[in-house]
């Protein structure tokens, strides 16, 4: 954050983490497979293969969440992945070690934003 402003490894991050959110709300059993630690450290090292599978389902996601009593928080997190988008638009490919501990800290203030939403 050198200008006051994310990283774009950190909004990847925080979009990871929102992303789950929405599967998860979406989910049947209430789990998402962006729950897994091995797709969580693929992701902070290259975001763009995570996140290009993962963004074009977040309409059906949204669509079974909002058949379910937690259809409210989805629609938030929803309303929330522009925001979060890289300020380049650019998925970035590979992270370097510093880039994917911002990675992994926009997850973990994304999760907390989200509150309830992430669990």
């Amino acid at each position: 954050m050198a200008d006051g402003q994310p990283t774009d490894a950190y909004r990847c991050g925080q979009l990871y983490a929102a992303l789950a959110a929405l599967e998860r709300l979406g989910a049947p059993d209430g789990r998402a497979t962006l729950d897994s630690r091995t797709t969580r450290a693929k992701a902070s090292e290259n975001p763009r293969g995570t996140l290009k599978l993962h963004l074009p389902r977040v309409m059906s996601h949204l669509m079974r969440a909002q058949k379910s009593p937690r259809g409210g928080e989805a629609v938030k997190v929803f309303r929330s992945i522009p925001e979060l988008l890289p300020r380049s638009r650019e998925l970035p490919g590979s992270l370097n070690h510093a880039q994917r501990d911002d990675f992994l800290q926009g997850c973990l203030a994304q999760e907390k934003a989200l509150g309830a939403a992430a669990r």
